[in-house]
């Protein structure tokens, strides 16, 4: 080995050792600054101004939640009115039809079975109601059969009925329902 073949190593050798060191410095300071961001200081307020994404993402969800705050359904007419679904159907076959709404109460459909069931329309809103069952604490089921149903309130009773259906000629043009409900005010 000469001597300026040992100087060339010791050279490379040195470059080699210089490049790793400096290498692992700038490893070394690139994890201490990113440590330092990631330090929250007890006396400095946290904002999303640091953090864009965050920011981004707090107000997406943000729009969204004020979309399904302000989100309101609504339809145009009562889905419930079984009058308007049913009126080719159960009320014609039977030859029954239910009664127009007076002081906001209606009869719309009566099932007799073993355990007679009525839906009564009242103040905008449909119950499905048995005997003894009340419809919001005014108005107490009586008696339900296959064309009326007893209700009593204040110890009178009121009769709501299905009217039988008129035919072409002798309704005269007129609606097929009417405004009708028998009210008794004796006690029984």
């Amino acid at each position: 080995m000469n001597r300026d073949s040992i100087i060339k190593g010791l050279a490379v050798l040195a470059a080699v050792v210089l490049v790793l060191f400096l290498g692992f410095s700038i490893v070394k300071t690139i994890l201490n600054s990113t440590q330092d961001e990631m330090k929250v200081d007890a006396d400095t307020p946290v904002t999303l101004d640091s953090n864009m994404a965050l920011k981004a993402t707090i107000d997406s969800l943000e729009t969204t939640w004020q979309k399904i705050q302000t989100y309101s359904f609504r339809v145009n007419q009562d889905p419930l009115h079984l009058g308007r679904v049913l009126a080719n159907f159960a009320y014609r076959k039977e030859g029954f039809k239910e009664m127009e709404e007076e002081e906001g109460i209606r009869l719309t459909a009566t099932v007799v079975d073993d355990h007679p069931k009525a839906i009564i329309k009242f103040r905008g809103k449909s119950y499905v109601v048995q005997t003894g069952e009340s419809i919001e604490r005014i108005y107490r089921v009586v008696e339900i059969t296959k064309k009326q149903v007893v209700l009593e309130s204040g110890g009178s009773r009121i009769v709501l009925t299905n009217k039988p259906v008129k035919t072409e000629e002798e309704s005269g043009g007129e609606s097929d329902f009417s405004n009708s409900v028998d009210m008794e005010t004796s006690n029984y």
